[in-house]
């Protein structure tokens, strides 16, 4: 249990850093998908902290299991600012997965 906590508070962590980031170098607010990505695994190698390890599950390659640590830190940064949309009614203008969507133009 204490496991899927460290995650999801690195995956918090990770959202609010590359949000502050995005926030004080606009040119970076394209790329923050990828900002994420990069900032949840070095997070998680720079710890070698492997979800997996804690669970018991046996990995043949224990660096594989710090890497995907780090896709599932990653990937619980949506349920967070889902989290944070829901709260707060107000929806990240910028972000990739709950920003605005507009229509299609017809040619």
């Amino acid at each position: 249990m204490y496991d899927f906590a460290v995650v999801a508070l690195l995956a918090l962590a990770t959202l609010k850093v590359v949000d502050y980031v995005t926030e004080a170098v606009p040119a970076l607010r394209r790329h923050r998908t990828l900002a994420t990505f990069v900032l949840a695994i070095a997070a998680t190698v720079g710890l070698d902290y492997s979800v997996f390890s804690g669970w018991g599950v046996a990995i043949r390659d224990a660096d594989l299991g710090t890497w995907v640590t780090g896709f599932i830190v990653a990937g619980l940064t949506v349920p967070w600012r889902a989290v944070f949309g829901y709260l707060t009614h107000d929806r990240a203008a910028g972000d990739e997965t709950l920003g605005e969507h507009t229509q299609i133009r017809a040619a």
